[in-house]
């Protein structure tokens, strides 16, 4: 009943990896769908939960459900919330109900979760692997344009602009740098290894960690 966590940089393949480790333990991939599905399960309305998969800020109806009213949040009149302060509070909530849902996905086990700070969210779970993998930036330019149909320009300001985002939300909720190895039980850089040969390795490295568990 073990979980796997892949943080991957856009472009690295890491997708196409989690899928292969997928098809190859028999695990599911915790996706969207599955997020909404648990995300009912833990009493939150479908749109709700939609909405915290897509990384969109959750409804201002599931502050209420958490917090009561708007007033119980911002300590006063919600007359008074600037629109800043109620974008940062919904996101931060948002955030909160995801780190939840991840939660109770790990105790079903058997899952691949890529992204969405689940390397943060269960540090320390005996039972999961942590993976990450990357690659050299113009490997993934080249990679991003030949995938999105772009010229090669467009391809490298769309992959630094991700870059930044995925960083700085990393950092800005847990305060960690996801390009910190330590984070991370196995780091793949996908440049001259295949995507197979990557699954491969996460495999084996699961083995050895629920070898050790046991």
């Amino acid at each position: 009943m073990a979980v796997i966590t892949i943080s991957r940089q856009w472009g690295s393949l890491g997708d196409d990896v989690a899928n292969m480790v997928c098809q190859r333990l028999g695990y599911q991939r915790f996706d969207k769908a599955t997020m909404v599905e648990v995300g009912q399960e833990l009493g939150l309305a479908a749109d709700v939960a939609k909405a915290i998969a897509n990384y969109q800020p959750a409804p201002k109806n599931l502050l209420e459900k958490w917090f009561g009213s708007t007033q119980r949040i911002t300590g006063g009149d919600p007359s008074s919330w600037t629109f800043s302060a109620r974008a940062d509070a919904l996101q931060e909530l948002s955030v909160a109900s995801l780190m939840e849902i991840i939660n109770a996905g790990y105790k079903k086990g058997n899952l691949v979760i890529v992204g969405r700070g689940s390397m943060a969210a269960l540090q320390g779970k005996p039972d999961v692997l942590h993976v990450r993998i990357q690659a050299p930036k113009e490997v993934r330019v080249k990679r991003i344009q030949q995938q999105e149909k772009l010229s090669y320009d467009e391809a490298v300001a769309a992959v630094e602009a991700r870059d930044i985002s995925d960083v700085d939300w990393i950092h800005r909720y847990f305060d960690l740098d996801s390009h910190d190895p330590q984070l991370f039980d196995l780091v793949i850089n996908t440049t001259r290894l295949s995507q197979e040969a990557a699954a491969d390795l996460i495999v084996k490295a699961l083995a050895a960690l629920t070898a050790k568990t046991k």
